[in-house]
């Protein structure tokens, strides 16, 4: 029984910065937005129970503590295009939805660990390039999602080696694929960092070089690719002060 823990256990790292930060060359880096350097699915869901007043403030004290729990629950499904939200109740569902499509969504929601120790990578030196790679609902931005790239510029978009590209899907089963405009970027790169495990699974089949990473979601963590690398991935306190 312990070894089987152990083989188990063999691929979850703590940290990002602390696993990387002596990798004798500087480091080509694609990473996803949502659940990974911002809460998203979860935050929209919080807001939403709470405008419901259907929050157990005794158990769920605040999103810190709240954001672990849902990670334990399957209520996200992922498709090649991303991920949504999938409750018992339709309407809880539905307003949901509006609530991460608004206007001040990503100035609201709280940036994870993973954001925070890449950003001391970057802030070291010890990254090359950064391509932020992030999936957007063209119905419902037609024109692209300006909220993401406002909150990029105010953060990661502060420095020469990070870029932002969009990729607008008609649907969650039509569209742009992520995993193919990954296949088309990662030739030389070293590193990508993804939530959705048929991405990552489809990046891992392509390239066998490349280190594929994921934050570590309980719930999710039995459908990744077992040579993904799961980042041990909670709330953090860094601000957009700080970039």
């Amino acid at each position: 029984m312990e070894e089987k823990t152990q083989e188990t256990n063999k691929n979850i790292i703590n940290c990002l910065y602390s696993h990387f930060k002596n990798t004798p060359k500087k480091l080509k880096i694609i990473c996803d937005w949502d659940e990974v350097i911002q809460a998203h699915e979860p935050y929209a869901y919080w807001e939403i129970l709470s405008e419901e007043k259907m929050v157990d403030k005794k158990n769920y004290p605040n999103f810190l503590v709240y954001f672990k729990k849902f990670w334990e629950k399957k209520i996200i499904e992922y498709s090649p295009y991303g991920s949504k939200l999938k409750t018992s109740s339709p309407h809880l569902t539905k307003k949901q939805e509006v609530s991460k499509y608004g206007k001040n969504h990503y100035q609201k929601a709280p940036f994870l660990t993973v954001a925070k120790e890449l950003l001391k990578l970057i802030k070291e030196d010890k990254v090359e390039k950064v391509i932020f790679l992030s999936a957007y609902n063209k119905k419902a931005f037609p024109n692209g999602d300006e909220r993401k790239k406002q909150i990029f510029a105010e953060t990661f978009g502060k420095y020469s080696n990070c870029s932002l590209q969009l990729i607008g899907f008609d649907s969650e089963e039509q569209g742009a694929n992520k995993a193919d405009r990954i296949k088309e970027n990662t030739a030389d790169f070293d590193i990508v960092i993804d939530d959705n495990p048929n991405i990552l699974r489809n990046v891992i089949e392509n390239n066998k070089k490349i280190i594929a990473c994921t934050p570590l979601y309980p719930a999710v963590k039995s459908k990744h690719h077992e040579g993904v690398l799961l980042i041990e991935t909670f709330i953090s306190d860094l601000k957009k002060e700080e970039f």
